[in-house]
């Protein structure tokens, strides 16, 4: 039997946690979560190739392939780059609700460039839009489809 997105967002997203994540986010005085993060900052920076924009693992990648490319020869350009990714500072999501998630719903969310939070075997959805019903939510519907999708084949 099929589920309905609606069914789908009841099951996995009905019960936000946002007062109890914010205040575990906030006592943190080691910053022991904020390493558990993913997807938090969002880095734009000028390349001698163009724009980059992407997520913290996307500029260590970014970094990695400009440093293969140097490992072949001197390249001041490249050498330029390489500073720029390892100097600029990231613009910070905000999240406005966390909702607790399963782990496999946390690994679709982090491959979708979501804020995700892990810590302790418990996972959270950071949701950085407000306002919008959460079947109508272009990373939701992604989710779904996907579900859906594998669940239709045989």
């Amino acid at each position: 039997m099929a589920t309905t997105i609606e069914e789908f967002v009841c099951r996995y997203f009905s019960l936000p946690q946002t007062a109890l994540v914010d205040t575990l986010l906030y006592e943190d005085k080691h910053m022991d979560l904020f390493n558990n993060l993913y997807n938090l900052h969002v880095y734009t920076v000028e390349l001698s190739t163009g724009a980059f924009t992407g997520t913290h693992s996307q500029l260590m990648i970014k970094k990695a392939a400009v440093n293969k490319v140097l490992q072949q020869g001197s390249n001041y350009v490249l050498e330029k780059d390489i500073e720029v990714l390892e100097t600029t500072i990231g613009t910070e999501h905000t999240v406005y609700e966390w909702y607790p998630v399963p782990y496999w719903i946390a690994r679709h969310m982090i491959d979708a460039d979501e804020v995700v939070l892990s810590w302790k075997d418990c996972y959270w959805w950071g949701r950085c839009v407000i306002g919008q019903l959460l079947n109508l939510d272009p990373v939701i519907i992604a989710l779904y489809n996907a579900v859906e999708v594998s669940n239709a084949s045989p």
